[in-house]
């Protein structure tokens, strides 16, 4: 599962319509804004890796979501070339704009499934589980020390290519309005745990991860009930979470707990760049 499902993300009946609002603003060293309007495209080092960039789009997981002309996205990838990059990969998208992409030379790297579970009553949680509280009132980190055994688990998980560091980490906890984390312990050791997020009225998973000494116990099923139910009792239609597609343990998770496949994947895209 790829962090962090947009707080944009919009259900097929929306509209998304590209704007002309242009902004370029190189926040710090190789990372910023490259296009702002009814979509917005950042970029920023890749974690662990910090030749390749990281482009992150916004909406990128809607079925309408439109991207700008083949022009503008070839000033996309200029600009990571011109910022030094030799390479980059996007968030998940969604069939448009992943074809849009492959119009200037990008290629699949992975494949993902899109979930949705619709609301229809209370979540029944065998085994409760406490939230992990920040360590001020007004923001959303909780203690280092517990992030530390986050990213731990995180990278256990999923490995140097696609584990969270610091500010994934943290952009997981923002890209909704509300965020909570649940945590699971054996033996008084932090095994897994995920990310929740609510943005009006729809939920998200926005990162599920059991340190692999510790799977095939019902952890992450645990997990995600608990993030399931502080949704639920928050008043959301529906929940949405993506993974790989030959993921078939946490596929067999999520649809054990009500969700369903929607009619499309996302897909996560790379390209060469020349430096």
């Amino acid at each position: 599962m790829v962090p962090a499902i947009s707080a944009s993300f919009r259900h097929r009946g929306d509209q998304s319509h590209y704007g002309h609002g242009v902004s370029l603003v190189e926040q710090r060293s190789r990372a910023g804004v490259i296009w702002s309007g009814a979509t917005t495209a950042r970029a920023r080092p890749w974690p662990e890796v910090p030749s390749r960039a990281a482009l992150l789009i916004s909406g990128s997981h809607s079925p309408t979501v439109q991207l700008p002309d083949t022009p503008i996205l070839q000033t996309w990838v200029d600009t990571l070339s011109r910022w030094g990059y030799d390479s980059v990969r996007t968030s998940p998208l969604a069939p448009i704009a992943a074809s849009a992409l492959s119009s200037v030379g990008f290629a699949t790297s992975q494949k993902l499934t899109l979930l949705e579970r619709i609301d229809e009553g209370a979540v029944t949680v065998a085994q409760p589980l406490r939230s992990v509280r920040p360590r001020f009132p007004m923001s959303r980190m909780p203690a280092s020390s517990v992030v530390e055994a986050i990213l731990r688990i995180d990278r256990a998980a999923f490995g140097q290519e696609w584990m969270m560091d610091h500010e994934t980490f943290r952009e997981a906890l923002h890209a909704t309005r509300r965020a909570r984390i649940f945590v699971s312990r054996i033996d008084d050791e932090l095994s897994g745990f995920v990310i929740a997020g609510i943005t009006d009225s729809y939920g998200f998973i926005q990162r599920l991860a059991v340190h692999p000494d510790f799977q095939r116990r019902g952890e992450a099923s645990s997990l995600v009930q608990n993030a399931l139910s502080w949704i639920h009792a928050r008043g959301c239609r529906s929940t949405v979470v993506n993974t790989e597609v030959s993921n078939a343990a946490a596929l067999s998770i999520y649809e054990h707990n009500g969700f369903v496949p929607l009619d499309y994947n996302l897909s996560v895209m790379d390209r060469q760049l020349s430096v």
